[in-house]
């Protein structure tokens, strides 16, 4: 049998034999674990995307664990062997969005020279965010504020970055010499709120006005006296 094995493959033409051989190794190659790898990766991004179309309508509350299954086309226990709960969906859904956000607020950082000017366009993107993510962001709160002793790494990480602006502007002159750190926790908490449209900001009218007014009230608190009179 052998033999008859080898009689045959010797029988066809070298180039028979050369793309037998090339499509044995293509065959080996698609089924190795680098096929594997990216098929995880397709997998993974299907599973992402169709839990971001369902936080957004009909919203993270209404959705179910199935529901996303069914949406990005696997299996329930596959979507578990990725994902364990839907929490770890929306943060990871969110996580992304705001890397993405703080990518292109660093760049417009970069072309604004201005201490007071740098702190209003930080104020503005965070409110633009939230606004702009409002539904998953609201979800998350509602999860964390449940869980008052976790910390929260970004938000930690945003009042630091607020507060080392306003100290940089102080030294320069360039903003009035008000408490840093109690400035930096009611600017962010009243962005935040307005954003979100909680407590007395549900009604406060049209988003971007509200911003704009916002935006007014940062300056007129924060511009040095010296500068307002001149």
């Amino acid at each position: 049998m052998k033999q008859a094995a080898r009689f045959c493959y010797n029988s066809v033409s070298s180039a028979s034999r050369e793309r037998y051989v090339a499509e044995t190794v293509q065959n080996r190659q698609n089924s190795g674990p680098g096929k594997l790898a990216v098929r995880k990766q397709r997998t993974r991004a299907a599973i992402l995307d169709a839990a971001e179309r369902l936080f957004d309508e009909p919203g993270y509350a209404a959705t179910t664990m199935q529901d996303i299954a069914t949406l990005a086309e696997i299996g329930l226990g596959t979507l578990y062997g990725y994902f364990v709960s839907k929490e770890e969906l929306l943060r990871t859904v969110l996580s992304a969005r705001r890397d993405a956000a703080v990518v292109r607020g660093s760049v417009e950082l970069q072309h604004v020279r201005g201490s007071l000017d740098r702190v209003c366009l930080l104020l503005r993107q965070v409110w633009e965010y939230l606004d702009a993510n409002r539904r998953m962001s609201l979800a998350l709160t509602a999860i964390d504020t449940s869980r008052p002793t976790v910390r929260q790494p970004n938000q930690q990480d945003l009042f630091g970055t607020l507060v080392r602006l306003l100290r940089r502007g102080q030294e320069r002159g360039e903003v009035a010499p008000v408490p840093a750190e109690a400035a930096a926790r009611s600017l962010l908490s009243t962005y935040t709120w307005s954003a979100l449209r909680l407590g007395i900001w549900r009604d406060a009218g049209e988003p971007a006005a509200v911003l704009e007014d916002l935006e007014r009230l940062t300056r007129s608190l924060l511009t040095p006296a010296a500068a307002r009179s001149s």
